[in-house]
């Protein structure tokens, strides 16, 4: 699975957070996070975690397949 990172850094705008943030919200190092959002594949929980910490839906930030 891929995050879209646009959605990503928008709910961040909106959360008023920055990566780091987000890093120790989801107990992840920055190096995970930012291959993660820039376009490296990642497990179902990881999204789920980054979701949590964005206060949004996991279908809010994944990218649409196909």
């Amino acid at each position: 699975m891929r995050v879209n990172k646009q959605k990503v850094l928008l709910s961040m705008a909106a959360k008023c957070m920055n990566i780091k943030d987000v890093c120790k919200a989801t107990d992840m190092k920055y190096q995970m996070f930012r291959r993660i959002i820039n376009g490296g594949n990642c497990k179902p929980k990881t999204i789920g975690r980054i979701a949590a910490a964005l206060g949004v839906d996991v279908t809010e930030i994944i990218e649409a397949e196909g």
